[in-house]
């Protein structure tokens, strides 16, 4: 209960100041249509489930989010959501604005933001150092999101001497917070022996960690270490499940491996016409290996008709992404006219790609055919 004073000042203080502190305080447990539209899953103060920043409405979030800014103006978590629509509309002066009103009340997710905008230069210049500061003050908050940004400054050595030991530290703060991608990260280094002493064992307890909590990288990692029997008795039948989870996901690197295992029958019986449906969810997505698969089953008509032209059109994918065994095949196909017309020109462009990645088979087409056709000049 605010009391009158003779002196105005005292008053002032008596009255104004709790309202100020009431309204703040309001303002960060009430929900509001900002927080339904506009909040972060990775902001551990939101109200709401959160969602993308390329997934926001702006017809709905915008208007949302400046109506409860206006209603609630000392609202750090308002002005935090206001920002991001902004960023999302572009409006990177904005955005900064409402960032750094929030930031400056130490509140992490605003100063990770702020962060983000100096690593990639948006709306500031870039600037790893302003990146680096803004972070960790977020990261020494204990912002999970934070000390796993944290842990990649010092890994990759981005505007600080690269520490491994440093990285690991920081990537454990936010893996024993439950921060699946740092818990799966830690897993790598444990693995990789970086910044930690070796350890497949405590590979397989991070990668668990996170692979429990439906992480599908992790799932994958676990799937391959089952597999291939690291830190653990090899065992197909674990490898699949786990590569199974992560399929089901979406996750196209395990529909790839779950096409391979269904190809040559580990851990399940051998099935072409599920190796190839696999294949062709991972090859949809843009998986140069599964693209590549998926053409070599076309070519030797397993679990599909054969159809040269379908396997060159699945090789000339994964060879435009970059996959060297795609390369050589298209040559081969050029070379011998399968599923194309002959050209050799064209192959040997192909075996010439391939071969710039050290394919030796393609070295050895590129040999034969230069021959040929010095041979042929010759005469």
């Amino acid at each position: 209960m605010c009391e009158a004073s003779w002196r105005p000042i005292r008053l002032a203080i008596h009255c104004v100041l709790p309202l100020v502190l009431i309204r703040a305080a309001f303002a960060q447990e009430i929900v509001t249509d900002c927080d339904r539209y506009a909040a972060s899953h990775l902001d551990p103060q939101r109200k709401a489930a959160g969602v993308d920043l390329d997934k926001i409405d702006l017809a709905l979030a915008v208007p949302a989010c400046e109506q409860a800014v206006r209603q609630f103006p000392d609202g750090l978590r308002l002005a935090y959501q206001l920002g991001r629509t902004y960023e999302k509309a572009n409006k990177l002066t904005a955005a900064l604005e409402q960032y750094r009103k929030a930031a400056d009340q130490n509140y992490a997710a605003a100063q990770l933001a702020i962060a983000e905008l100096y690593a990639t230069g948006q709306g500031v210049a870039q600037d790893d150092q302003q990146y680096i500061f803004w972070v960790r003050k977020a990261a020494d908050q204990g912002y999970a999101v934070a000390q796993d940004a944290l842990g990649y400054v010092y890994l990759e050595g981005r505007g600080v001497l690269k520490d491994e030991q440093q990285a690991a530290a920081w990537f454990r703060k936010a893996a024993d917070q439950g921060y699946v991608p740092a818990q799966n990260k830690l897993g790598f280094l444990y693995q990789n022996g970086e910044g930690v002493e070796k350890d497949d064992h405590q590979a397989v307890a991070w990668f668990r960690k996170a692979a429990r909590q439906g992480f599908a990288p992790a799932q994958d990692r676990l799937g391959f270490i089952y597999q291939n029997g690291e830190g653990v008795p090899k065992d197909d039948e674990q490898a699949l499940a786990w590569f199974r989870k992560a399929a089901d996901q979406g996750y196209a690197p395990s529909q790839d491996r779950l096409g391979f295992m269904y190809l040559n029958g580990e851990g399940i019986a051998k099935d072409d016409r599920q190796a190839v449906a696999w294949y062709r969810k991972a090859a949809d997505q843009g998986y140069a290996f599964a693209q590549y698969s998926l053409g070599a089953m076309y070519a030797n008509g397993r679990g599909v008709p054969k159809d040269d032209q379908q396997a060159v059109a699945w090789y000339r994918r994964a060879a435009e992404h970059g996959l060297p065994d795609a390369r050589y095949s298209l040559g081969l196909a050029y070379e011998a006219g399968r599923g194309v017309p002959q050209d050799l020109t064209l192959a040997m462009a192909w075996f010439r790609k391939a071969v710039e990645q050290g394919h030796k088979e393609a070295k050895t087409k590129l040999d034969e055919l230069e021959a040929i056709q010095n041979a042929n000049e010759r005469h």
